[in-house]
């Protein structure tokens, strides 16, 4: 098994290589990220939703929290991008004031997750000639990074937690659809 220092290296190194990249490319891995999401959840009923085998997330909790997270790491990089202060990283903090993500439904959760990634995807493009994109705030593991490896992050993050409903949706108790 992995050392989590060395995992936390390697994302580290994703990040950074992606977001050497440049805007366009940024922009069509946050495309493919919400496309891969999209595959995700599609035809995911009520039931399957809510299903967690063990100790683990549903797919629903994994979407709340994800949704939470990203929309505070956008509020970050939008507070960057304006010369502004970042957001704390801690993910109570990282959420908007009084927004909670709403997954009372799948319908909700493939909006909530549709809506981000177009949300990441109009932040990215309008960095093009942004004064700022030297900037950095600091990921609890990976250390300090800048606007366009938080973006790289998204997809980090977000591939992590497909990963989870990936291994639900494979789990012998997942419902039938």
């Amino acid at each position: 098994m992995q050392d989590l220092k060395d995992v936390a290296e390697q994302a580290r190194a994703y990040c950074s290589h992606q977001g050497a990249k440049g805007i366009d490319s940024l922009a069509a891995l946050m495309e493919r990220t919400k496309a891969d999401w999209e595959r995700c959840l599609e035809g995911m009923t009520e039931e399957q939703a809510s299903f967690a085998p063990g100790e683990e997330w549903s797919a629903r909790k994994v979407l709340t929290h994800f949704l939470k997270v990203t929309d505070g790491v956008n509020s970050g990089i939008k507070n960057l991008t304006a010369g502004q202060a970042p957001a704390s990283t801690d993910e109570v903090d990282l959420a908007r004031a009084g927004k909670t993500p709403d997954c009372e439904t799948t319908e909700k959760m493939r909006e909530g997750m549709a809506e981000v990634f177009d949300e990441i995807v109009r932040l990215t493009r309008a960095l093009e000639g942004n004064a700022y994109l030297d900037r950095q705030f600091p990921h609890p593991a990976f250390g300090q990074m800048n606007i366009l490896e938080w973006i790289a992050f998204q997809r980090l993050h977000g591939m992590d937690h497909m990963g989870q409903v990936e291994k639900n949706k494979a789990d012998a108790g997942y419902p039938k659809a």
